[in-house]
């Protein structure tokens, strides 16, 4: 129901959103589909992601990439934390 409503429903209102400065230089001036402003640009990224990224059939056979990125990610935060 989220997802559905970030979306769908309010798609446009939350692809226009403040970059800064190193989100600007990180995203390649909003090229990105987390930073890209709405438009025709965000709208094929978007698209191609959605048919290309998120299927059930490629996050299934993403799934051990995310899964070690995740356990890597845990463990920097862990090594972090206990290390002074």
């Amino acid at each position: 129901e989220l997802a559905k409503e970030v979306l769908k429903e309010n798609d446009q209102q939350l692809a226009d959103r403040h970059r800064s400065r190193s989100a600007a230089k990180f995203s390649r001036d909003g090229k990105d589909l987390i930073w890209a402003d709405y438009g025709p640009h965000y709208v094929k990224v978007r698209k191609v992601c959605t048919l290309e990224l998120f299927s059930p059939k490629r996050l299934e056979a993403l799934r051990p990439i995310r899964e070690d990125e995740v356990a890597a990610m845990v463990e920097s935060i862990f090594n972090d934390c206990t290390n002074p």
